[in-house]
């Protein structure tokens, strides 16, 4: 990649920002006989068109699905069914398991005791049969990521009280034998990946319910040798979900958490080695909150708050102000029984963050077109996809004209470099965080994309 650097320079780059959002509900399913119970939903590029597509459990039709954003706008096919016969899937991610550049699908069935994973053999979205990793039981979540920096996707999951992860021992979807992380471990479904403590690793962040215990492992020697918990607080019980992201924007991974009663909290990482400080109250509420996820909703470049409450049957968000203190709570949609999952992409590419959530009990699952009409100025005419996006490092960018320049810019409004590259480019070198791409094309239309470095 040929590019010209800008570190310092201090130009202004103008964003408009309106906390006071309005979200239009559309719905993805609804009482469809292959999806039944629907636990989990998130989205990820199945058939490589370049736009989000829906994968989600169908738990009591012991199956998993995935739905195709037909047009790149928001609207999807009806459900494709990945497998039909697990046991109560709870939890399904999209990765590249077999290394040849299309996302296949883990899944965590609970009753049938079996972590596994699905081929993508066209990289259409047409999927092959299921191939056992292991078996564990009473598995809840599986999470990928590569563990041992070998450069392939390993596993990471809960079951028989024990916490371990599987090496992708040829980067081909052949998997070693369970690796301990922590044998003294309830199960639960809460837990994260990410590097903690800044060293270039994958750490583990894992709430034990049952103790009322938020602790992290450390991967030692980033090639998954983990050492002992690490305690970021003994008051987070019954926790249904576990956050890693940076809450007060100083530049380190934060941890969000629920704990039972009613409080949705977050801990500092305080000095961005893992050493975490007292507990910030988000919310202390009359009412159970399950689920919680982190995002930047109102595009002013920190992570605001999205909450699924139980028994209250709502789904709201607050607003950070930058430094971690929260606004009020407002209120995406109520009367929605038994709120299982929330996700967040972006699902129309717009470059604004919209919302996914599953009903389990209304068989629904619904996305929340996120209708800031301010959000970056520039973005109107939706010439330009960057994708994957979060991305790791590589963008590649469909263009329906011919692009002239690309600039990419941090979220202070300083110019990082400009790109002489025209259909893809690497910020790998760049650090975790929010960007800004700003393309002009040969006829002088520009546009402004909005990035997750991760």
């Amino acid at each position: 990649m040929k590019t010209k650097l800008f570190f310092f320079s201090a130009i202004i780059f103008s964003l408009t920002i309106n906390a006071q959002i309005d979200f239009e509900a559309h719905i993805i399913v609804e009482n469809h006989p292959d999806v039944l119970g629907p636990y989990t939903a998130n989205s990820a590029d199945i058939d490589g068109d370049g736009d989000k597509d829906v994968l989600a459990t169908s738990s009591i039709g012991d199956k998993i699905v995935w739905f195709e954003n037909s047009d790149g706008q928001g609207n999807f096919s009806t459900p494709k069914i990945i497998s039909s016969s697990l046991g109560y899937p709870l939890y399904l991610e999209a990765a590249d398991i077999d290394g040849d550049g299309d996302l296949d699908v883990v899944s965590a069935s609970t009753f049938g005791d079996v972590i596994s994973w699905f081929e993508n053999i066209d990289g259409l979205g047409t999927f092959g049969p299921m191939q056992i990793i292991t078996t564990l039981e009473v598995t809840k979540v599986v999470h990928t990521s590569d563990i041992d920096n070998d450069g392939d996707i390993d596993i990471v999951a809960t079951g028989e009280n024990k916490l371990v992860w599987l090496e992708n021992i040829d980067g081909l979807g052949s998997f070693s034998t369970q690796k301990s992380i922590s044998n003294n471990v309830f199960a639960s479904e809460a837990f994260e990946i990410n590097d903690i403590d800044s060293d270039g690793d994958m750490d583990v962040v894992y709430s034990d319910s049952f103790l009322s215990k938020l602790v992290w492992f450390e991967n030692t020697n980033g090639q998954g040798s983990f050492g002992p918990e690490k305690l970021i607080t003994n008051s987070a019980g019954d926790t249904f979900t576990v956050v890693v992201k940076d809450m007060d924007n100083d530049g380190d991974l934060d941890v969000v958490s629920t704990s039972y009663p009613n409080d949705v909290a977050w801990y500092e990482n305080t000095d961005g080695n893992g050493t975490f400080g007292p507990t910030h109250i988000i919310l202390n509420s009359t009412i159970s909150v399950d689920k919680v996820n982190a995002e930047d909703l109102d595009n002013d470049g920190d992570n605001d708050i999205i909450m699924a409450k139980y028994i209250e049957e709502t789904i709201t968000w607050l607003e950070n102000d930058g430094t971690g203190a929260f606004g009020s709570e407002q209120t995406l949609i109520a009367d929605f029984t038994f709120p299982s999952s929330i996700f967040t992409d972006d699902y129309n590419n717009d470059s604004k963050i919209d919302i996914l959530a599953t009903s389990y009990d209304q068989n629904k699952i619904i996305w929340f077109e996120n209708k800031n009409p301010l959000g970056i100025v520039e973005n109107a005419t939706n010439l330009f996809n960057l994708y994957p996006n979060p991305t790791n490092g590589l963008l590649n960018i469909k263009s329906t004209t011919s692009i002239a320049e690309i600039t990419v810019y941090n979220n202070l409004g300083q110019l990082l470099f400009t790109s002489e590259e025209k259909n893809q480019m690497d910020i790998s070198t760049l650090c975790e965080g929010i960007y800004f791409i700003k393309i002009n094309d040969e006829n002088g239309q520009t546009e402004t994309k909005k990035v997750v470095k991760k």
